[in-house]
């Protein structure tokens, strides 16, 4: 009986490791193809609970002065009202502490990023609109959704690659900052571009 008991234990304990160890982020990939006018960009979404590390970058080039351009999630804020349509510019943010004209930030809504830049900000809650923040033409070009987390990205980091077909691996080719997203821009494109494979982990904290 003791045996049994044993047995179940051991089973338990190894269905919780399994567990814990299947629920632990690994590795995800993108790709993205671009052109002129929208260079690719591949984007990795924010796990609150992990750090990402980029690890592989695939990608095609048609100009010598072609980069990788990697950035990370700095300052992090939430919308507090649903924008009126996806177009909008104007969208309510929970604070417009340390925003930056001309910054780019990102709107992860439904397991997506969509990306837009500061035009400008205002913190004025008499005219009935709370605190704003007013994004390039365009909007986030979808309906956000209250409390959907929004990111202010880092100044650029650089990895100048060139024409033709390349290929980038290393144990940490770019880092991101814990819990929030990374952008992966190839620019700039004569014609088209394309990252047809990225790859990074996602490191979490009971990870060694």
């Amino acid at each position: 009986m003791k045996l049994k008991n044993l047995f179940l234990t051991g089973l338990a304990i190894c269905a919780v490791a399994l567990s814990v160890y299947a629920a632990l982020p690994t590795y995800k990939t993108t790709s993205a193809t671009g052109t002129a006018a929208a260079p690719s960009l591949a984007k990795f979404t924010a796990d609150p609970n992990s750090q990402i590390r980029v690890v592989n970058v695939n990608c095609q080039s048609d100009t010598n002065n072609a980069r990788l351009e990697f950035t990370t999630g700095n300052g992090a804020y939430y919308q507090t009202a649903t924008n009126v349509a996806s177009s909008s510019v104007t969208n309510q943010i929970n604070s417009t502490n340390g925003l930056v004209p001309n910054s780019v930030v990102v709107l992860q809504h439904q397991g997506a990023l969509y990306v837009s830049t500061i035009s400008s900000f205002d913190q004025n809650a008499t005219n009935g609109n709370g605190t704003n923040v007013v994004l390039a033409s365009g909007g986030w070009g979808v309906a956000s959704t209250v409390g959907d987390d929004i990111f202010q990205m880092s100044s650029t980091n650089y990895l100048f690659i060139g024409a033709a077909t390349n290929g980038v691996n290393g144990d940490a080719i770019f880092v991101g900052n814990y819990g929030r997203p990374v952008l992966i821009r190839l620019t700039p494109a004569l014609v088209t571009n394309a990252i047809p494979l990225v790859s990074a982990h996602y490191d979490s904290q009971g990870q060694n």
